[in-house]
């Protein structure tokens, strides 16, 4: 069997990554597109495995979007009529699911943003099946699927690379950093669909300018910055030089996260990832992201602030502030939730099995 893995974040490389070693250990065939954006390709590139790159983000624009994805669906069609896969998964990709449910592929899809309109209307309908964290459940049935194709598990995604990660105290070293002694961030995705009506409220290229003033002028830490745009980058090496660090290449974040003072992220991913290692973790993401507040009532370090005036900012420098009584084990809670790949592998094989009786 041949299986069709696209991967469009660095989040998603992780996932599949995961994804693609279980499977090949089964004696199946994988392959791996991608496209050019923010740290994905390097994702791949560290862990060694291969990926084909297809095309790249559209950026800010509507029209932009459009025209990318147009174009990486006539390259995605070229590549994928040729190899002809039995099964393909991504994390929502519009793209590939536009080409594989032309193609007559079966379709896996695996989510876990309720929240992101445009992409779920062009994905979820083409679907054979759809993953999905248990406490997503409400919000796909408010925003009006029907949720027979729905598989979910107790826990978040996150899980499938952080369960039996052991941080490596060795990148510390080569990066010039000291234990607790620095923060880690992580841009907003202000260009994305979904960041839109948030991203309109200010000019600048991220809106963590203000909190970066406090955290290295007043604060006096350590900022390890990972942007996602280039903006974003010339901004804030422009403004901090080198009292912020900026990783050019991937590099495995994890174990940064792991020693850091705190985490903080526009988005989810890396404070949920953060979080599930016992680090006293932000999100800012301007809405309510059900992941985050399942893990908060779990017992993990994670805080939601949305980052919207002077005293969002210093709520962050508070939690940082007071950040070792956050710091705690979190082990045994992390034993406690699902593992999404053993139900992954597992549609994967089943949808396969099942189409290929009709």
């Amino acid at each position: 069997m041949l299986v069709w893995l696209d991967a469009l974040t660095a989040k998603q490389a992780l996932l599949m990554s995961k994804i693609a070693k279980i499977l090949i250990s089964k004696g199946h065939n994988v392959l791996i597109t991608t496209r050019k954006y923010d740290y994905t390709i390097g994702i791949f590139d560290l862990y060694n495995i291969p990926a084909v790159v297809v095309g790249e983000y559209g950026g800010e624009t509507l029209e932009g979007k459009l025209k990318s994805d147009l174009e990486r669906q006539i390259k995605l069609f070229e590549l994928i009529a040729e190899r002809k896969p039995d099964i393909h998964v991504s994390f929502t990709s519009p793209s590939s699911t536009r080409v594989a449910y032309g193609l007559k592929i079966p379709i896996l899809l695996l989510t876990d943003t309720p929240h992101s309109i445009p992409v779920n209307k062009l994905t979820i309908p083409l679907a054979e099946k759809i993953i999905a964290p248990l406490c997503t459940r409400s919000s796909w049935l408010k925003a009006g699927y029907q949720i027979d194709n729905f598989e979910f598990f107790d826990g978040v995604f996150e899980i499938a690379w952080i369960s039996e990660f052991k941080p490596d105290k060795t990148i510390l070293s080569k990066m010039r950093l000291k234990e607790y002694e620095y923060v880690v961030i992580r841009s907003e995705e202000k260009k994305a669909s979904y960041y839109d009506s948030y991203a309109r409220q200010y000019s600048e290229p991220t809106f963590l300018v203000k909190l970066l003033d406090q955290i290295v002028y007043k604060l006096k830490l350590k900022v390890i910055f990972f942007p996602r745009y280039e903006d974003q980058l010339h901004l804030v090496k422009y403004r901090y030089g080198n009292r912020v660090l900026i990783p050019r290449k991937s590099v495995e974040l994890q174990s940064i996260e792991a020693y850091a003072k705190a985490v903080i992220s526009g988005g989810s991913t890396i404070a949920v990832e953060s979080a599930l290692q016992g680090v006293p973790s932000i999100t800012l993401f301007p809405r309510k992201v059900e992941t985050v507040y399942f893990l908060e009532e779990k017992g993990f370090p994670i805080f939601h602030v949305p980052y919207t005036t002077n005293k969002s900012a210093q709520q962050v420098v508070d939690i940082i502030e007071n950040a070792e009584a956050y710091r705690r084990d979190v082990s045994m809670i992390l034993k406690s939730l699902e593992n999404p790949l053993p139900l992954i592998i597992n549609e994967i094989l089943c949808i396969q099995r099942r189409c290929s009786t009709i």
